[in-house]
């Protein structure tokens, strides 16, 4: 289990798809020949490893493409975060600045 969580979340996704699917594809390939009255082929057999492995370089692609993205967008919005922080810290700074000067100008005024 802790193997498991040490895995990147896109090789986890992309498992919890592929193994329902091979399951389904095992149970679709076993039951088929029966409705379809026709006699269990080699070519099934031979064709099952390719699908699973098909599907998963698919599914593995998207998934591991979909996590970089999704990277790349929260680095944008911390990114983000943090300009809009400094914008406000240098906005406080200004302000204070303009308000010691407004002060010092009016103490000037008055003497």
């Amino acid at each position: 289990m802790e193997k498991w969580q040490k895995l990147p979340k896109w090789f986890k996704d992309t498992m919890a798809i592929i193994v329902p699917m091979a399951i389904l594809l095992i149970i679709y390939d076993l039951l088929s020949p029966l409705f379809l009255h026709q006699s269990y082929s080699l070519s099934t057999l031979i064709a099952f490893p390719f699908q699973v492995i098909v599907g998963f370089a698919l599914v593995a692609i998207y998934n591991y493409h979909k996590s970089k993205t999704v990277e790349k967008e929260k680095a944008k919005k911390a990114e983000a975060k943090r300009l809009e922080r400094i914008k406000k810290e240098q906005q406080a700074r200004q302000h204070e600045e303009n308000s010691q000067r407004n002060r010092a100008v009016k103490q000037k005024r008055t003497k």
